[in-house]
């Protein structure tokens, strides 16, 4: 079983994204500067293929304390890409904030050579997204649309939805990360996801089925079709992640003998 790459993979940083070699994201979850930076060298160290900043968990949540932790992590990860997000509340934020500070959050952050991709929700509505998807293109960013719900696996056709949305309105990557009930949402996840990949064959895609009974979908949901997945250096953002080494030997494992 070949694995389904997009037509053309996206280059990040050297860092191609749908291409044959699966891509595995750490989150750095810290409150203060010092955590930041000490997760991020563990990162490094681990060989992470992307760095996700979740700055939803971050102490300083203000325009300049963002952008100076930013500037800070940027000069201690030279090579990898970093994933910048802001999440927002209603699918999984750490912290509430008001949504207009947020969103002037990460208009600034958009301003600096800091990070390369941002993360935001499709739930924030067409016109936030495709501003947002507007700012970062004349940035030279890129954008991950995202969708989660923590509370189960919506329908198939959903889903797909979600992510054709997701493309109508620009977004570099899209993303979907759900709750299973059972392990029948696993595999329709996987479904979806091998769906997607030949509805939008050209946009890498990320797709997670969350908990301990999403595991399958971390480690084997590279052969349907997804591109990147999160695994823990030092401490996970959501159900079910566990740590790179073991994620990644058996998602390349799978992939070589398939």
């Amino acid at each position: 079983m070949r694995r389904p790459c997009v037509t053309q993979p996206l280059v990040i940083r050297d860092t191609p994204f749908g291409g044959p070699r699966p891509l595995f994201c750490i989150p750095l979850v810290a409150k203060d500067l010092e955590q930041l930076l000490a997760q991020a060298r563990t990162a490094h160290d681990l060989q992470a293929d992307v760095v996700e900043w979740r700055a939803d968990s971050y102490g300083e949540l203000s325009v300049n304390g963002l952008v100076e932790a930013a500037r800070a992590l940027r000069s201690t990860l030279k090579r990898e890409p970093i994933l910048f997000t802001l999440r927002i509340g209603t699918e999984g934020g750490m912290q509430e904030m008001p949504q207009d500070l947020r969103l002037a959050c990460i208009d600034e952050v958009l301003r600096f050579d800091f990070v390369d991709l941002i993360d935001i929700e499709v739930c924030n509505g067409a016109e936030v997204v495709q501003s947002i998807i507007k700012n970062a293109r004349e940035q030279g960013k890129r954008v991950i649309a995202s969708f989660h719900d923590f509370q189960g696996t919506p329908p198939n056709e959903t889903l797909l939805e979600k992510i054709s949305t997701m493309v109508s309105h620009g977004a570099d990557i899209a993303k979907i990360a759900c709750m299973p009930r059972d392990g029948g949402d696993v595999l329709r996840l996987l479904q979806v996801t091998l769906t997607a990949r030949r509805l939008f064959p050209a946009i890498p895609l990320c797709t997670i089925s969350m908990g301990a009974l999403g595991f399958l979908s971390r480690v084997a949901g590279f052969l349907y079709g997804s591109d990147m997945t999160f695994a823990v250096g030092t401490a996970s953002s959501a159900p079910g992640q566990i740590a790179i080494g073991e994620a990644r030997a058996i998602a390349e494992s799978l992939i070589r003998n398939s």
